[in-house]
């Protein structure tokens, strides 16, 4: 029985190239930093919960796997599910943190964009009810939420080095939390979202590749969280 099971994990895993573990450990240790750093800050507390929503979305499904307990298409619609709440509270953490930094000076255009999302995340998850939605679909429209929510933070992302660089930094750039969050964050979203905008059709004609995609979105993924937790390490605020 235990050989079974490592068998497979080790095949499970084996498609994004073992790194899915490293990210799920890197997202645990987040959530343990962010529990003993978080000082009572709004915007830290929510990146505290992303990081558990990101445990959450990575680890049931090996345990899943091995338990067989779900038809294909039901661990398909908890999968979309799972990652649909993620990207909402991602999204949500990262628009208190980006209107924290920017000092509510596109307020109204980052709430427009969190209705967006929202709304469009809500129709998802209605269609979800509904038996004669067909998987390629399903997976077609996760992607393009995928899309949205990266779009809009690549936005933000702009507005913040408009900001910051509309006058002369005083200060030592990389000494600014916010700094490090926001380029690993502008890095992540401008490599991944053509990779979103082509991964069903990469999916249907090469699995193979869109795994190794995959691996490299997990490995962008570490990075930005690495970037979040140093930040958190820092007593002054993320949003400095």
């Amino acid at each position: 029985m235990g050989n079974e099971i490592r068998e497979l994990l080790i095949n499970f895993w084996r498609r994004s190239f073992f790194i899915e573990p490293l990210l799920i450990f890197s997202f645990i240790l987040s959530f343990i930093l962010g529990l003993f750093y978080h000082y009572k800050n709004k915007e830290r507390l929510l990146f505290t919960a992303y990081f558990f929503s990101g445990a959450i979305l990575f680890l049931p499904s090996p345990i899943i796997s091995i338990c067989k307990i779900l038809t294909r298409r039901q661990l398909m619609i908890y999968e979309e599910v799972a990652n649909t709440f993620f990207e909402l509270i991602e999204f949500l953490a990262f628009y208190f943190f980006f209107k924290k930094c920017l000092q509510n000076k596109y307020e109204k255009c980052f709430k427009v964009a969190l209705y967006m999302l929202m709304t469009v995340s809500g129709i998802f998850f209605i269609r979800l009810a509904f038996p004669n939605y067909k998987d390629e679909d399903m997976r077609t429209h996760s992607l393009f939420i995928n899309v949205i929510e990266f779009f809009f933070l690549f936005i933000m992302c702009l507005a913040y080095f408009r900001k910051l660089f509309t006058d002369a930094p005083t200060k030592n750039l990389f000494k600014r939390p916010s700094f490090l969050i926001v380029t690993s964050l502008f890095f992540y979203t401008i490599l991944m979202i053509p990779f979103f905008l082509i991964a069903n059709d990469v999916f249907l004609n090469e699995v193979a590749i869109y795994h190794i995609l995959f691996a490299c979105h997990y490995i962008l993924l570490m990075f930005l969280l690495f970037s979040i937790s140093k930040a958190f390490l820092c007593k002054i605020p993320i949003t400095t």
